[in-house]
């Protein structure tokens, strides 16, 4: 593996398998993100679908602190999420994996890298989606030939193009959020703005809604109302379009798993999530450009990692950030939220960060909530509130059924797993409402019955 000084993302490129990556990358990145978060991911690096959970929210954490070097360590990050079997989990990461190894200086290591590198592409367009393989993996085997791609180790003829590549994949309608004349020059910290100057962005378009809904109304019986207020707003064909929305429920309702999967559903493929109670609004409207730690507003920064016009910013307990007109220095999220939830005033947002106009009116904004009432009335008045209730024991055998769909997709060997049995589902139902019915301690429940299933079938 290259030295510890070149870029983190690169050192990951060059590694062979998934745990030597992580390994790696948690001992590096230790020191930053704080001894809980660390322990956390040590003791969920077993489980797939928990592990990435837990990374994507590393990720956000490491951008929120707005460094250099914890934005290395985000990308880098961001590459243990990248699945073969899911090519848009590459969307975020190729170009700026791309940008920072055409900037480097590998020396003896370019030439591996670059090979790997092209690799990576190819599993972006879709050449490895049959693989359940980690992508450190999956590159090893291509390399060795056990996995024969050669266009994914061909020279490329020319240079990737990162907007074309982009473009190709989302046909349709698109708008230029950063319009050349409207722009100033960019400075050091925000050139990776320059990849979306004057260019064209696809809007993402909502495909077979009426499936999407079906499916999602069964995944979450308890909360179809809420989903059919949120489908409401979507015409088949046309770009995603949603009014600025509160989720509004208690404490394991569910709220952030909806949102996520009302996302997948409708074709969003990018989703920036905020975590309110950490962020002000020098954080979320971005930091002037004067100051060496200035940084890009969140909606900018979304359109940049998504390469869409039309990406979701996800606030996620919107309840629990600073008050406008408390002792903050650095201002409330809720203040700077409403600008940008106002549609005639983001198409024309100069961004203080970029020193740039930006259309930004075509972002969508969905946040959850425990408690409306400590919300100020002006960002009441420009949100949608829409209740989640919590879940209730008649929604018990759907809510399984799907906890454990998603549990097969995570993992292969539970594809075949049977039904859970009346006797299983009546276990569950106790250890559940003792739970006080929150969907994330059933999630957990259900995994540890299967678990318990299989330690019982060995045994016999």
């Amino acid at each position: 593996m290259a030295q510890t000084s070149v870029h983190p993302a690169l050192n990951l490129l060059l590694c062979g398998r998934w745990s030597d990556a992580f390994g790696w990358l948690h001992n590096q990145s230790e020191e930053i993100i704080g001894a809980e978060r660390a322990r956390r991911l040590l003791d969920k690096c077993g489980d797939r679908q928990v592990i990435q959970d837990e990374i994507r929210e590393t990720v956000d954490a490491l951008y929120a602190l707005g460094t250099h070097a914890a934005g290395e360590l985000a990308l880098a990050w961001s590459m243990l999420a990248c699945r073969p079997n899911y090519p848009t989990s590459f969307r975020a990461v190729l170009p700026r994996l791309q940008y920072v190894l055409d900037a480097a200086d590998l020396q003896a290591d370019d030439i591996d890298a670059r090979e790997r590198l092209r690799i990576w592409w190819a599993a972006g367009a879709g050449g490895y989606i049959k693989e359940k393989r980690s992508m450190f993996a999956v590159t090893v085997a291509v390399l060795a030939g056990e996995i024969m791609k050669e266009s994914a180790l061909e020279s490329p003829a020319h240079e990737v193009d990162v907007a074309k590549w982009f473009r190709s994949a989302c046909p349709g309608p698109t708008l230029t959020v950063l319009p050349a004349t409207k722009a100033t020059k960019l400075n050091q910290y925000n050139k990776q703005f320059s990849e979306i100057l004057d260019k064209p962005l696809p809007l993402v378009c909502a495909r077979n809604l009426d499936d999407a809904r079906k499916r999602l109304s069964y995944e979450f019986p308890h909360a179809s109302a809420a989903l059919s207020v949120l489908f409401k707003d979507l015409r088949e064909g046309e770009p995603v379009r949603l009014k600025p929305t509160i989720l509004l429920g208690p404490p394991g309702a569910g709220k952030s798993r909806v949102v996520r999967k009302w996302a997948v559903a409708v074709g969003l493929q990018h989703v920036q999530r905020v975590d309110a109670a950490s962020v002000t609004d020098g954080h979320f409207g971005g930091a002037s450009k004067i100051w060496s730690n200035t940084e890009a507003s969140v909606p900018a920064r979304a359109i940049l990692a998504s390469r869409t016009a039309n990406p979701l910013v996800f606030i996620d307990e919107i309840d629990k950030c600073t008050r406008p007109g408390s002792s903050s220095s650095s201002g409330s999220l809720m203040t700077s939220l409403a600008g940008f939830c106002d549609k005639e005033t983001a198409k024309t947002y100069r961004d203080q960060s970029l020193d740039c106009e930006l259309n930004l009116s075509e972002i969508l904004y969905l946040c959850t909530a425990n408690d409306v009432t400590v919300l100020p009335d002006f960002l009441r008045d420009r949100f949608r509130i829409v209740r989640v209730p919590a879940p209730r024991l008649v929604d018990l055998p759907l809510l399984a059924a799907s906890i454990m769909e998603d549990l097969a997709r995570e993992d292969a060997e539970r594809v075949g797993d049977e039904p859970l049995a009346p006797d299983e589902l009546m276990v569950i139902a106790k250890a559940w409402e003792k739970a006080g019915f929150s969907l994330r301690k059933l999630q957990a429940i259900v995994r540890a019955t299967l678990e318990a299933r299989d330690a019982h079938a060995m045994r016999h």
